[in-house]
């Protein structure tokens, strides 16, 4: 439980490198620290917002305007920059996941399932990739439309133009954009290795492979907006998964709610102590 307690502590780090390094090519100042503080009010509101979380990404980005004395918009962008790499990578482990869980899996066999699952992760990842690989092509395209009619439509336009405009700029650092992509898949791919080491406890012989399967699917799962923080649909997955490959109903219970305390309950109170911190040096320096 220490190695998995700390491998999470150094996930939530490399998640916050990531958000730093984001504001740095976009050119927003907020240091690491900060951004780590923010980071871990989102993780609290992630905790009670259904499925994709976007009452947490909407918390980010209010603190980020705040912190960083910059506009709206270019908050959001910073925010939507960091979903485009994080889901980009997800949805690129994901194929794998279903390609291996295809032949394993019954219900995954059935070709309007696979249909449904590929189709899906394909197209939001050729979307993602396009945004990030081809935004002049997609700014051209916006532009050519015909002018909205309705105000929101409007400024949606404008906001995407904006995105588009960033990603272009960070397109131009090929390096950076690589290292970027290259931590995200790092940071999703820390998820398998903590699950394997606690399965590994109850069935020594079952492939990382599969494990690596079974977490990007039942993350699939979380993301759908039923439940706040994903909380059931999770967790129902990942059981009836680790059963499928052998473990016993109690152990797939276990380790399902162990690993969820790992990774979402603990990052949970993790955030409330960062915030709790936070709040007691703001009223000493206050009486000072």
């Amino acid at each position: 439980m220490a190695l998995l307690l700390g491998l999470q502590i150094i996930s939530q780090l490399l998640v916050n490198t990531l958000w730093h390094s984001i504001a740095k090519l976009t050119n927003t100042p907020i240091s690491f620290g900060k951004m780590f503080k923010i980071n871990s009010q989102g993780a609290v509101v992630d905790a009670i917002t259904p499925g994709v979380k976007f009452g947490g990404e909407v918390t980010r980005g209010v603190q980020i305007k705040r912190v960083a004395n910059c506009d709206g918009t270019q908050a959001a962008t910073l925010v939507v920059l960091q979903k485009l790499f994080s889901l980009t990578a997800f949805f690129f482990a994901l194929l794998f996941a279903i390609g291996t869980l295809t032949r394993q899996v019954p219900v995954l066999q059935a070709w309007a399932t696979q249909m449904l699952f590929y189709g899906v992760s394909l197209a939001l990842l050729l979307l993602f990739l396009g945004i990030l690989l081809a935004p002049q092509a997609a700014q051209s395209y916006i532009q050519k439309r015909n002018a909205l009619r309705f105000a929101w439509a409007r400024k949606l336009r404008g906001f995407v133009l904006t995105l588009l405009t960033q990603v272009e700029a960070v397109g131009k650092h090929r390096m950076q954009l690589t290292a970027l992509f290259g931590l995200s898949l790092l940071i999703w791919l820390l998820y398998p290795l903590k699950l394997y080491l606690l399965v590994v406890q109850f069935a020594p012989d079952i492939s990382i492979v599969y494990i690596a399967a079974i977490a990007f699917v039942a993350y699939m799962v979380a993301m759908l907006p039923i439940f706040p923080g994903g909380l059931g649909g999770f967790e129902g997955t990942m059981t009836a998964l680790l059963a499928v490959f052998g473990l016993a109903a109690g152990d797939a219970a276990v380790t399902t709610i162990l690993f969820r305390f790992v990774t979402f309950w603990f990052v949970m109170l993790m955030g409330l102590a960062v915030i709790a911190v936070g709040k007691a040096a703001q009223h000493m320096r206050r009486q000072r």
